[in-house]
């Protein structure tokens, strides 16, 4: 039986020598120093057999690397590095608290309003950290009865909203862990509670967000079938709570990682069966959204008449948004996203000379979360490929490299491993060897 580490590597599907290279990455990222990769690779074994133990510093590292929490490690309780405690303007020993009160929890939430208003990568992972050991409000309130109050829920609400944005920073892996989490409290706050029906029909919904977030983290990770299952339940708690908008939100998330994963023409009906259900009661902004995902399908099925008559609906109905008038999760779409996505449709239908000045204008300025970053500038580097331009197409596969080392999405090394087979004809080019062998590094 695999130990708690090695687990946690497979997962991942990553090698001993890949693990040490991931490990020194997140070390130079937090300006620490670790051991010689020589050495690391060795540690990792020991520890790995459980014929040593890492020290406290080690653990906090491997524990960032896996999205994980100690014991999920098969560590023990822990004390917090000093060097680490003194990061950020919050206080991180909460991490060795053995009981959590409301104040507590206050503190670590406006800790990690702080921290995502900056774009603190950081301090985001690190506050996730004491997000996973903290006792959720709503066990908290549960422990002194089963009435709630109103306040219990607009925190529940918020916190769905900054998992949402804390997903931009973290892993897919180390976000699904948090959200996993989250969902269970809410389901025990919905079956233990005595809620009012406003309350009931308010934790339903955030029950919703939070299983299509699950579904969204879960498959970024690589975990298509958990995904499949949030998938179910997010969509009977969104109709429970007679959520239209936000149950066709989660089914065109489904819609989108069935064009993703192979069945794209059934993944294009979906998607048009999600805006169908709600085009009358949802925003202009979420009708954008979920035709962006009908026209997604559509361009994964080859079909370019009507990818291009869905971008054309998407354009038009995005005019008449108002932000105001919005649910909270669709507050990343914005027109540079629009066009993105855009761009990667032209790529999938091979109209490479379109899809390039789409791109390349759309990705100037870009700047969310590095995720992102990695994988439409992959569609950018397969254009260069269809173009013929390989010295460029290698010099922005370099780039999503780097990224995706950084991302830790199934997503994005999917599209490495495609770019690196796109390029891998092209071998007698000096930069694309010198990407090849990069990409060989750290594979």
């Amino acid at each position: 039986m695999a130990t708690p580490l090695q687990a946690a590597r497979h997962a991942r599907g990553w090698s001993q020598p890949r693990a040490a290279w991931e490990l020194t990455r997140l070390a130079q990222q937090k300006r620490v120093k670790v051991a010689s990769s020589a050495s690391l690779k060795t540690l990792l074994s020991r520890w790995e057999n459980g014929h040593a133990t890492p020290e406290h510093f080690y653990q906090d590292l491997l524990c960032g690397l896996y999205g994980a929490i100690p014991r999920e490690l098969g560590f023990g309780t822990q004390s917090i590095p000093s060097d680490i405690a003194s990061e950020g303007d919050y206080d991180v020993t909460l991490l060795s608290k053995r009981v959590w009160t409301r104040d507590d929890v206050s503190v670590l939430s406006d800790a990690f309003d702080e921290a995502i208003n900056r774009s603190a990568s950081a301090d985001v992972e690190l506050l996730a950290h004491e997000w996973l050991s903290a006792e959720p409000p709503q066990l908290l309130e549960l422990g002194v009865g089963r009435r709630v109050g109103d306040s219990l829920i607009t925190t529940l609400e918020h916190r769905v909203i900054q998992l949402r944005h804390a997903d931009d920073y973290i892993s897919g892996r180390s976000s699904y862990v948090l959200v996993r989490q989250e969902l269970s409290a809410t389901t025990d706050l919905l079956r233990n509670a005595a809620l009012t029906d406003d309350q009931a029909r308010r934790v339903l919904s955030a029950m919703g967000e939070l299983a299509q977030l699950a579904a969204w983290v879960a498959a970024d990770a690589g975990l298509y079938r958990e995904a499949s299952r949030y998938i179910q339940g997010g969509v009977v708690a969104a109709n429970a709570a007679d959520d239209q908008p936000l149950a066709a939100n989660i089914i065109s998330t489904f819609s989108y990682q069935l064009s993703n994963t192979g069945d794209p023409r059934r993944g294009a009906m979906i998607a048009r069966t999600a805006y169908a259900g709600a085009r009358h009661t949802a925003t202009a902004a979420t009708k954008a959204l979920l035709l962006e995902r009908v026209a997604w399908g559509d361009a994964k099925s080859g079909d370019l008449a009507s990818c291009r008559r869905s971008l054309g609906i998407v354009h038009e109905t995005f005019d008449q948004s108002n932000p105001s008038e919005d649910p909270s999760w669709v507050y990343w779409l914005s027109r540079q996203e629009i066009e993105v996505m855009e761009g990667r449709c032209l790529t999938e239908l091979k109209q490479a000379a379109e899809a390039e000045s789409v791109l390349r204008t759309a990705m100037e300025g870009y700047d969310r979360a590095i995720r992102e970053n990695s994988l439409y500038l992959s569609w950018l580097a397969e254009d260069y490929v269809l173009l013929e331009e390989i010295e460029r197409a290698a010099e922005v596969a370099g780039r999503v490299l780097d990224l995706s080392i950084r991302a830790n999405s199934a997503r994005t090394d999917e599209r490495i491993r495609q770019l690196a087979g796109l390029l891998q004809r092209y071998s007698g080019v000096q930069e694309v060897a010198d990407f090849l062998d990069h990409y060989r590094a750290a594979s």
